[in-house]
């Protein structure tokens, strides 16, 4: 069978009419030959979520600088709201889905990012346990998975990481071998400096474009984080945006290609 892996995020995880035709398409891939995991993010719930605590979201190089306070809301919102509302849309779509995150079965386990400044709860996946994934697929279930993972504090006690979703479903995929990864984007791909779509782009041509500032913002990491993927063995990584249903059936099938290809 097909392995596919999907990581959605943006506006598709809180539009409903958009992520009700994106649940109705992810349901019939099973019965088309398509063993799927859907890695999900949620920003914009966080971010609503967040502003409860009376604390301001701040992003550096597209990473969200998570203090513990705000890790308990992370995870509380994807691990929780995000994630169980996915999975319950897929089940009354008659697809068999089961939620998680990178905690269980240690399925991401991290260490904290390193950097220029100090991300706070921010981790680095240094390895991925894709047997609960494996399992899952070969009992028929469609795993739906959550970034926040497991890995050590200063104290050397286990405890929750935030991980960029990007991030965690391009090591998904690599550890499982997939034969398409597509990332779901609220742009429709990477563009250019006229605001038009790159329909295939090369890792040297990516650095120069973010060099310049036309790639930025949450671009600058799924970029990155896709060529390193690439390096590892996956052959090309497809970013797109939400169209349809049909547009996005095509895609997995290899019938057109309506973003950007990275190989």
């Amino acid at each position: 069978m097909k392995k596919v892996v999907v990581k959605i995020g943006g506006s598709l995880a809180i539009d409903e009419a958009k992520l009700a035709d994106f649940v109705a398409a992810v349901s019939k891939l099973p019965a088309m030959g398509c063993q799927v995991a859907v890695v999900h993010g949620g920003g914009k719930d966080i971010n609503e979520n967040i502003s409860l605590l009376r604390e301001q979201p701040t992003f550096i190089d597209g990473l969200r600088v998570t203090t513990p306070s705000i890790m308990k809301m992370v995870e509380m919102t994807l691990s929780g709201h995000v994630n169980k509302k996915l999975v319950r849309m897929l089940l009354e779509n008659n697809c068999n889905a089961v939620g998680l995150s990178g905690v269980d079965g240690k399925l991401f386990e991290v260490v904290k990012k390193q950097g220029k400044v100090d991300l706070g709860l921010v981790g680095e996946v240094k390895k991925v346990n894709p047997q609960i994934v494996e399992t899952l697929w070969s009992a028929g279930f469609v795993p739906v998975v959550s970034p926040i993972s497991i890995g050590p504090d200063e104290n050397g006690k286990a405890v929750s990481w935030n991980v960029n979703a990007d991030t965690a479903a391009s090591e998904l995929a690599v550890a499982l071998h997939a034969d398409q990864f597509v990332l779901v984007s609220d742009v429709p791909g990477v563009m250019d400096d006229t605001k038009t779509v790159i329909p295939e782009l090369t890792e040297d041509a990516s650095e120069a474009l973010i060099a310049s500032g036309v790639i930025n913002g949450g671009m600058i990491p799924k970029v990155r984080e896709s060529f390193k993927s690439i390096e590892r063995g996956l052959k090309s990584i497809h970013i797109v945006g939400w169209k349809d249903a049909d547009h996005f059936v095509k895609q997995i099938n290899g019938e057109l290609n309506y973003g950007t290809i990275l190989g």
